[in-house]
């Protein structure tokens, strides 16, 4: 679904005018700048810090595991994540989690390539944690104990969502393959986001089986009292039962929901190709919450579409239900990393119709 921000006329002539004195920070006016400075005023550096993350928030009572499924951590422990300075145009979205019952919260996300060079790729459970929610900004390259003001890039606040409207926030169903989010942000100073960060390109999944870097910004577990984002280098495989991807990395904790899986990246150019992002079953983890298994959806025809629309500013329409690809006499869903010992169970082509997202920023 497509979530209109509160004026688009206001936006409309904010961009104009940003468009107008590109290049030149001090000569932004109008809503869009009006709305920056609340936002950098608003978020503190001990804000940011103390924020939550959201998939904390969106647990879902009526979840169960998938038929067969163990509740077991991982076979073996995998190989840890290492903390980096980071990238550009990976960083954190951060808003007020009130309406959630919460605090102030966050989740990972990356600017990818687009017409408007505005748009941001997260996972779809994040999406619906910034639907209705207050202070809602974008924060490339986040760095711990640094005000929005004292950020590298600043900050972008949130303009518009695009949710496939038949994701429900961490299901564990088989409409968790549509685990995934655009947000549009509005410019910063006159600069689009992805003018000042560069962007990476949003392609198909080429395989369950490819060579990535997965980035993220964990908030629990850290070694030290900062956070800082994490990197793996890693070889996916698939999960059994679903149209996603799973990897096995450890320091994956809470807060990396959204981060990308990257094919290529060249440091040099700052460019490379999202195949996937964390997110899926569980919003992205097994039933133990692991921090050493993480899972993504598998980029076909649906992500695709998505994409589109959010390039293009369309609002999303979908069927009322997600009918995934038949998979027949299929052993149960792997979702631990152990060995599947359950007897062989028939998944149906039809899945159970998934309740509409919220609406409203």
């Amino acid at each position: 679904m497509r979530v209109r921000p509160r004026s688009v006329i206001a936006l409309a002539l904010a961009l104009c005018a940003a468009l107008l004195g590109a290049g030149n920070t001090a000569s932004a006016t109008g809503p869009e700048q009006d709305r920056r400075r609340q936002e950098q005023a608003y978020w503190t550096a001990r804000r940011m810090a103390e924020a939550v993350p959201v998939t904390a928030l969106l647990r879902d009572p009526a979840a169960r595991p998938a038929p067969g499924t163990a509740l077991t951590p991982v076979a073996a422990p995998p190989r840890p994540a290492r903390r980096f300075d980071g990238l550009p145009m990976v960083g954190t979205f951060f808003f007020d989690g009130a309406h959630l019952g919460g605090r102030t919260t966050y989740c990972s996300g990356s600017v990818v390539h687009s017409a408007g060079r505005n748009l941001v790729l997260t996972a779809g459970h994040c999406a619906i944690g910034l639907s209705g929610a207050r202070h809602a900004v974008f924060v490339p390259e986040y760095h711990d104990g640094a005000a929005a003001g004292g950020q590298p890039y600043g900050v972008f606040p949130v303009t518009a969502l695009y949710v496939d409207p038949r994701y429900r926030a961490n299901t564990k169903g088989a409409a968790s393959d549509l685990d995934l989010a655009f947000v549009r942000v509005a410019p910063n100073g006159g600069s689009a986001v992805e003018s000042r960060t560069g962007a990476l390109t949003f392609g198909r999944t080429p395989r369950y089986d490819n060579d990535v870097t997965v980035v993220g910004y964990p908030a629990t577990g850290s070694p030290t009292a900062r956070r800082r984002p994490v990197r793996c280098d890693v070889r996916t495989s698939r999960l059994k039962g679903f149209h996603q991807m799973r990897m096995f990395c450890g320091g994956f904790y809470g807060g990396v929901s959204g981060g990308p899986w990257i094919s290529g990246y060249d440091p040099a150019t700052r460019t490379g190709r999202i195949i996937g992002n964390i997110g899926g079953y569980n919003g992205g983890g097994n039933d133990a919450n692991s921090d050493g298994v993480s899972f993504s959806p598998f980029y076909g025809k649906d992500a695709q579409d998505l994409y589109r629309d959010a390039d293009a500013d369309r609002a999303v329409r979908r069927p009322a239900a997600y009918r995934p690809a038949p998979v027949a006499r299929r052993c149960a869903p792997d979702v631990t990393g152990s060995p599947v010992t359950a007897l062989p169970v028939v998944w149906p082509a039809r899945a159970r119709p998934e309740r509409r997202t919220p609406t409203g920023l």
